[in-house]
């Protein structure tokens, strides 16, 4: 993405004591692929519907540095017998380093300003990972965490690649110096026959190569999170560039046919991001098409003649977008960010025209005032001086990318008293129904409990940890209530939703003496049928059913209670529709002998509730969800009720909302922890509610 565009023509190796540096020579069809690659991830960001494969636009990025790269490291160990890590790293520093960094900065400046404190905690963190090169990993950790994946994006997230890139520049020198080693490394014998270098790392190169892909592909194809930001997914695309580098030392052998090659690597590159989207199994084969069409663009070289590409490929436009592509990949994604948190809206025509302006002003603005300068100072060209100044400007920018958290320490101190204090107060405040005695806040009160700040967290330990992951093919049995000689056992079934009543049934359980058995499974909604979609989850969540029917027919518990989002849209069972699976299985629970209880699945929030809440401390009723809104999507649950007669419903919808709205917050207790989950506090108040439909045991 980075490297400088530069390839080696013949070269003549002489005498050790007089080694020949190769000519290096401009690439102008390599600046018009970055041109290419840049402009798909940029409309891509902007309107994936409109380019739904723009995202492989960062394949052709990797590609191309991948093929640069190692071009560097040959020349200098075919021609010296060695490589410095030092000369290597400092230029990788004086091209990568000044631009992103500065972009950080202006970043950071700029949330500080903009920012909304619920997001400070995600944003500071990815800032973080950005300085250090590691934000490909922060964002896959995201990528398996249930209630984060959903996260909104960062102004940091496209920092990603540059991770991967970085961490390729960190150990491929080490590949240059491994195959010197194994070669001898004795400077008289590579400088008088190359070729045999040239073997060795091709083989050290391709096995790289080979295990990455064929990890990425098992990968893609088990969708696994990870694989999209994983290096090691990765590394085989910057790796197929480095094998190109020295396969093809030069492209006259090509010429005939230049035109062909470049037309069907450029197609190729097109077609893809046309086509692919963000279903595709990715990076697997389909990653194919861009680094081979990549390839062959490289491959072609300079074309010329009818049929060529050369008037718009070296047109003065395209080669000025190549010359910036580095900074308007850093800046477009920030830009089209802060956009969304100032306007609250997607982008209009007009709107894009403005997105597009900003950003290839600020990449202008970043080209010309921090790139080419550093990268000609003479000062930073000493490689000890370059290296120092990088790891010092590293350690300030992340000084600076630690202090925005401070941003709201004070907010989050003061929240966390008024939090303590409305909780003293909450048992007064809460009313027992909406209909009898509802208001956002008591007396005027600007305390909210818990903190908005820490919502996330405001849900029970003991029973999170006994919730399965989505792609647990297991649903694990977890004890609460009196086990030692209960008077009964009550299970709880379902997804996260039926997890949110699992303390106010434990409670009621105690009461009674009863135990309770729990089989908690994320986004799995306990039926014989299963959600829409193919995907390694919904078969995850099939097989767990399937346990979990065989154990509860071996424990026939005297009471189950299920609950699950019912916004899910499940799949055809059987000739009667979706409803047939859910109701299978309350059926054969009730001919166990035991009593089903289906809880109704709580209210949805508005998608950015606890950002809106932080907003309007003072005013929560601009967070308030319409109920139409707020209960949309709930077909299935009554016709399986229907189906399946001896099931009983229990509603706690009063609780949440009167004839027209679904409030965020009820008598200074905040509702919702994220759009679709209560918060354990609010959850407190449903125990009585919850008492009054558990039925006696029989």
């Amino acid at each position: 993405m980075t490297a400088t565009t530069t390839a080696p023509a013949a070269t003549t190796h002489r005498a050790p004591s007089s080694p020949v540096r190769p000519r290096r020579t401009f690439r102008p069809e390599v600046q018009a692929l970055r041109a290419l690659a840049v402009l798909l991830v940029v409309i891509y960001h902007i309107d994936p519907a409109v380019l739904p494969g723009g995202y492989i636009g960062v394949d052709v990025f990797f590609v191309i540095s991948g093929f640069l790269i190692t071009g560097h490291l040959w020349r200098e160990a075919s021609s010296t017998g060695r490589v410095s890590l030092a000369k290597f790293w400092a230029a990788r520093a004086r091209r990568i380093l000044p631009a992103s960094l500065v972009t950080t900065i202006g970043v950071i400046v700029i949330a500080f300003v903009l920012l909304p404190p619920s997001l400070v905690e995600s944003w500071w963190k990815q800032a973080l990972a950005s300085v250090l090169y590691v934000e490909n990993w922060a964002l896959a950790a995201e990528a398996v965490d249930y209630q984060a994946a959903t996260n909104e994006p960062t102004a940091f997230q496209h920092f990603w690649s540059l991770g991967v890139e970085e961490q390729f520049y960190l150990f491929w020198p080490l590949l240059v110096l491994l195959g010197l080693a194994l070669w001898g490394g004795a400077r008289r014998v590579v400088v008088r026959d190359p070729a045999r270098l040239r073997r060795i790392l091709l083989a050290l190169f391709g096995a790289v190569l080979v295990a990455s892909f064929v990890w990425g592909v098992q990968q893609s194809l088990a969708d696994d999170p990870v694989a999209y930001y994983s290096t090691f997914t990765r590394v085989w695309e910057l790796a197929v560039g480095g094998v190109l580098a020295l396969l093809v030392q030069d492209t006259a052998r090509f010429a005939p046919l230049r035109n062909t090659l470049a037309v069907f690597g450029a197609a190729t590159i097109v077609a893809a991001a046309c086509v692919l989207d963000d279903g595709t199994p990715f990076p697997g084969f389909a990653a194919l098409a861009p680094t081979l069409g990549a390839c062959a663009v490289i491959v072609a070289g300079r074309t010329s003649g009818p049929g060529s590409l050369r008037t718009v490929t070296e047109s003065w436009g395209v080669q000025r977008l190549g010359d910036i592509s580095y900074s308007l990949y850093l800046w477009h994604f920030p830009v089209i960010v802060f956009f969304g948190l100032y306007t609250g809206r997607e982008p209009r025509f007009t709107d894009v025209m403005v997105i597009l302006v900003a950003s290839f002003a600020m990449a202008i603005a970043s080209y010309t005032l921090v790139e080419q300068p550093v990268r000609t100072a003479g000062w930073f060209r000493a490689n000890g001086r370059m290296l120092v100044t990088a790891l010092v400007a590293m350690v300030v920018v992340t000084g600076l990318v630690l202090t925005l958290p401070l941003r709201v320490h004070g907010i989050v101190e003061r929240w966390d008293a008024n939090a303590r204090e409305a909780a003293a107060e909450a048992d007064e405040t809460i009313p027992e129904g909406i209909e009898r005695d509802f208001a956002p806040f008591v007396d005027g009160s600007t305390a909210i409990s818990p903190n908005p700040m820490k919502a996330a967290e405001d849900k029970h330990p003991g029973v999170d940890a006994c919730q399965a992951a989505q792609r647990a093919t297991v649903t694990p049995r977890c004890e609460f209530g009196v086990t030692d000689d209960p008077a009964a056992t009550v299970a709880v079934v379902g997804d996260s939703h039926a997890a949110m009543f699992t303390e106010p049934v434990t409670r009621v359980a105690t009461e009674r003496g009863w135990r309770v058995v729990t089989y908690l499974h994320s986004a799995c909604p306990y039926s014989a049928g299963s959600r829409v979609g193919d995907s390694p989850e919904v078969d995850a969540c099939n097989a767990a059913n399937a346990r979990t029917r065989a154990e509860l027919r071996e424990l026939a518990p005297d009471v189950v209670v299920t609950a699950y989002q019912e916004s899910y849209s499940l799949a055809r069972y059987g000739e009667e529709g979706p409803a047939a699976g859910l109701a299978e299985v309350w059926n054969e629970l009730a001919d166990l002998g035991a009593q089903v209880v289906v809880l109704r699945d709580t209210p949805h929030a508005r998608e950015d509730v606890i950002e809106c809440v932080t907003e309007n401390y003072t005013d929560p009723a601009q967070c308030d969800q319409p109920r139409e809104d707020a209960l949309a999507g709930r077909r299935t649950v009554p016709a399986a009720l229907e189906a399946a007669p001896r099931a009983t419903s229990g509603d706690v919808l009063d609780l949440f909302c009167d004839e027209t709205t679904c409030p965020a917050v009820i008598g200074n207790v905040l509702v919702y922890r994220d759009p679709n989950h209560v918060t354990r506090t609010y959850m407190d108040q449903v125990t009585d509610r919850v008492r009054e439909i558990l039925p006696e045991v029989r």
